[in-house]
């Protein structure tokens, strides 16, 4: 039976807002401007109206955020895949409660950094007003009561369009030919979602192998993604594809459970060319998979 994305996911959306403590300044634009006899359209001055350290962890988090939660690309730890230019990311269901905890971990940590900075607010306002001379504009600020409203980080759930419920004034024959351009291009969508998968086992693993090979010491994340990689993998094939199917069972036959860790990889030699020759030859399985 094909797969339906509406019964194996859910769109979801995270709003991650904060206030970017900059400010461009039009009239010290157009003062630099007339002083130097050019147009202050060619340039801008922009006003940096804080070095608060919790600002930038909270900046900071945003990245860990869409990185650990939400990107699933090689390079990334997240569950979902790329769904439209919107903002909206598709979570396979069976990955659910993983990004769920894992993004609850990092909101935490988060509003503990908002409010720290909320505390902070009325001092960098005195601050500023003292550094920047005549150039102070408290317009610059929003008003401390206004300021929390400029922080946000949610998550926001909707289900995923059936191609099955469309309700429309229409004739038969136009409501199935939507419903048939509908399937197709759902169709077209789990197969870029399965190709992105095996991009990122691809990724993954032959990073993993070509480290080895180089004959490199590499770091410890470089095993602890392919690991990674063993616990989403079947989360993220949502289309059951039979091929990932197997290269996930062939990941855990190598790296769960077993005795590789990145120490023994880093000190025995043999032991890693075996490691590196079995990523090869799962990589090698995967190759037949037509995009």
């Amino acid at each position: 039976m094909a797969t339906k994305l509406n019964e194996k996911a859910i769109l979801i959306k995270v709003n991650l807002k904060k206030w970017g403590g900059t400010k461009v300044d039009k009239g010290l634009s157009e003062e630099i401007a007339d002083k130097h006899g050019v147009l202050a359209k060619h340039f801008s001055v922009s006003k940096k109206l804080t070095n608060s350290q919790n600002l930038k962890e909270i900046k900071k988090i945003d990245g860990l955020i869409r990185t650990d939660c939400i990107y699933s690309g090689a390079g990334y730890r997240g569950f979902c895949h790329a769904w439209d230019n919107n903002g909206n990311y598709l979570l396979p269901i069976d990955a659910k409660d993983r990004f769920e905890k894992r993004f609850a971990e990092y909101r935490d940590e988060r509003e503990a950094l908002v409010k720290q900075f909320l505390s902070e607010y009325p001092d960098i306002i005195d601050d500023v007003r003292v550094q920047f001379g005549s150039t102070f504009n408290e317009s610059d600020f929003p008003h401390p009561n206004e300021i929390e409203d400029c922080f946000s980080c949610e998550v926001i759930k909707n289900p995923v369009p059936s191609t099955d419920d469309i309700r429309v004034n229409l004739s038969s024959d136009e409501i199935e030919e939507l419903k048939a351009n509908g399937k197709a291009q759902e169709d077209a969508k789990i197969k870029e979602i399965t190709g992105s998968v095996i991009d990122k086992v691809n990724g993954v693993l032959g990073h993993f192998s070509e480290k080895i090979k180089a004959g490199e010491t590499f770091r410890d994340s470089t095993l602890d993604k392919v690991i990674d990689l063993c616990d989403v993998l079947p989360a993220l094939n949502i289309d059951g594809d039979s091929q990932i199917h197997q290269a996930h069972q062939s990941l855990m036959d190598v790296f769960h459970n077993t005795d590789v860790d990145a120490k023994t990889l880093r000190e025995d030699k043999d032991k890693a060319k075996e490691v590196a020759d079995a990523s090869d030859k799962i990589l090698e399985e995967l190759s037949g998979w037509v995009d």
